[in-house]
C-alpha cells in the first residue's frame, strides 16, 4: 500500500494551470501566499482507475464532472473571483500528466505495481488532487487574489484498510466539531482532521484496542463525518446519511451508494444519528473517493487523555448483507462495469497513440535533462524555463457530453445540499 502520509520521493509531474508542466520537486508556491499562511484554498479528490487489459492498462478518470461541479459550487459560495477552466481542459491536463509520467504503460512505485484487489478483479489507482490556491505574494488577510489551479497526481493503494471483514474501528473525537463551511471542501476545514489523526496516533500508542480512523460529532451530539470521509448508517433496511446542515460535506461516493441502494429497492434519506444509536443499527460505513466503501465495526469513545470510556458495535458491521452488496456493486462500477451507467472518462478517448508516445518521450527527456544535466528545458529548446508548456487540443466525442449530461442529472450536487 502506498502511504500518502510520507513525502513523495518519486519526482512525478504536476501542472500549474492547464498549460505549464513541471516536476513536483521543482514547483513552489509564494512563501507568503494566503494559501500557505491562512489555508486559503479549495480542492477536490479524484481517482484514475487503471483496468488491466492483457499486459496493458486502460486509464479511466472516475466521475470527474461531479467533482468539477462541486468545485465550481464551492468557489462561488466563498466568493473566489476566478475564471474556471472548462471540465474538458482540466481532464486533458490530467491525462497529459499521466502521459508525461508514462502511466499509460505501467504504474510502478519503487519497482512494484500498486495493486488493489476488489470483489470483481484487480485494478490500480492514481489519486488526483486539483487545488485552487493563491499565487499572490502578500501576507495580509484579503479576498482571494491571483488564484490558480494546481494538479498533482500520485499512485496509491487503499486509503483505509482492515484485515477484519467486520470492518475498521473508529475513534470518536472527544470534542464537538463545528465548521464554518461544512458544505465546502476548503483547506481550512481540515485542521481538526489533522488534530484527530494526531490524537489517533497518540491513542494507538497507549491502548491495545487499536483504531484505524477517527470520526466527528457536532455540538448537538450528532455524528457527522470521518476525518476525510462521509458516513452512512444502515438501519431497518434504510440508508441514512448525516445532512450537510449538520456538518457533513455533500460527498460523491455516498451519492453512488444511495443510487445503488435505490436500484436494489431500498430506501435512502438524510437523517441524524448519535453515538448511542450505533448499537441499534445493522451497519455503519465510511464513504469517500480515496476510501471507497469501508465498513465500520466499532466506535470507541475516549476522554481527553486517550483513555477508553466505552465502545459500541453495530449489529453486523461489514457482515451485513446490504452493506456487502452495496460495496460489491460499487466495486463493479470501479472496475468499469456500466450496468448503472458510465462513470469513467478514458484517457485513450482523449489522447491518441502517437500523441501518447510523444508525451512519454517528452516527459522522460525533460526529467533526464533536469536531473542529469541540471538544465532547463521548454520541451523543444534549451531555455531559462524550468517547466514545459503544452497547449491542450481538447477534442472529445459526443458520447462524453452525453455521459456528462447524464451523470449531472442523475447525481448532481443540487439534490445533496439539504
Amino acid at each position: 500500500m502506498y502511504d500518502l502520509t510520507r513525502p513523495l520521493q518519486d519526482n512525478f509531474y504536476m501542472s500549474e494551470g492547464i498549460i505549464r508542466y513541471s516536476l513536483i520537486k521543482s514547483h513552489a508556491v509564494p512563501s507568503i501566499s494566503p494559501s500557505v499562511h491562512y489555508a486559503s484554498a479549495i480542492f477536490e479528490g479524484l481517482s484514475i482507475i487503471a483496468l488491466r487489459k492483457g499486459s496493458k492498462l486502460k486509464l479511466g478518470l472516475f466521475h470527474p464532472n461531479l467533482n468539477f461541479e462541486r468545485m465550481r459550487h464551492n468557489l462561488l459560495a466563498l466568493g473566489y473571483n476566478w475564471e474556471l477552466y472548462s471540465d474538458e481542459q482540466i481532464i486533458e491536463s490530467i491525462f497529459t500528466i499521466c502521459a508525461l509520467n508514462g502511466w499509460n504503460n505501467v504504474i510502478e512505485l519503487e519497482g512494484a505495481n500498486t495493486v488493489i484487489q476488489s470483489d470483481n478483479g484487480e485494478y490500480q489507482r492514481i489519486y488526483v488532487r486539483p487545488l485552487i490556491y493563491s499565487n499572490y505574494n502578500g501576507i495580509g488577510i484579503t479576498e482571494p487574489r491571483d488564484t490558480e489551479l494546481m494538479l498533482n497526481l500520485a499512485p496509491m493503494g487503499e486509503y483505509i484498510s482492515s484485515s477484519d471483514p467486520a470492518g475498521v474501528t473508529a475513534l470518536l473525537y472527544p470534542h464537538p466539531r463545528n465548521l464554518a463551511f461544512p458544505q465546502i471542501k476548503v483547506s481550512s476545514n481540515y485542521q481538526l482532521s489533522i488534530h484527530a489523526k494526531t490524537m489517533l496516533a497518540a491513542y494507538n500508542g497507549v491502548n491495545d484496542l487499536k483504531c484505524q480512523e477517527a470520526m466527528f460529532q457536532n455540538s448537538g451530539g450528532n455524528l457527522t463525518e470521518g476525518t476525510g470521509e462521509n458516513m452512512v448508517m444502515i438501519k431497518d433496511n434504510e440508508l441514512i446519511a448525516p445532512p450537510p446542515s449538520e456538518g457533513a460535506l455533500p460527498g460523491i461516493t455516498y451519492r453512488i451508494a444511495f443510487m445503488i441502494a435505490q436500484e436494489l429497492g431500498l430506501k435512502t434519506r438524510f437523517g441524524t444519528f448519535k453515538y448511542g444509536d450505533i448499537e441499534s443499527a445493522e451497519s455503519l460505513f465510511f464513504t469517500g473517493n480515496a476510501a471507497g466503501i469501508v465498513p465500520i465495526k466499532r466506535v470507541v469513545r475516549v476522554d481527553g487523555k486517550y483513555s477508553v470510556i466505552d465502545y459500541k458495535d453495530s449489529k453486523e458491521g461489514g457482515r451485513n448483507s446490504i452493506m456487502a452488496r452495496i460495496k460489491s456493486e460499487y466495486n463493479r462500477i470501479l472496475t468499469g462495469d456500466t450496468a448503472y451507467g458510465n462513470f469513467f472518462t478514458y484517457m485513450d478517448d482523449w489522447i491518441d497513440d502517437s500523441k501518447l508516445t510523444e508525451l512519454n518521450n517528452l516527459g522522460a527527456d525533460f526529467k533526464r535533462l533536469l536531473t542529469d544535466e541540471n538544465r532547463r528545458y521548454d520541451g523543444t529548446n534549451s531555455t531559462v524555463l524550468s517547466f514545459m508548456e503544452i497547449t491542450p487540443a481538447v477534442s472529445v466525442s459526443r458520447k462524453y457530453y452525453d455521459d456528462k449530461k447524464w451523470i449531472l442529472e442523475k447525481l448532481g450536487i443540487k439534490d445533496y445540499l439539504k
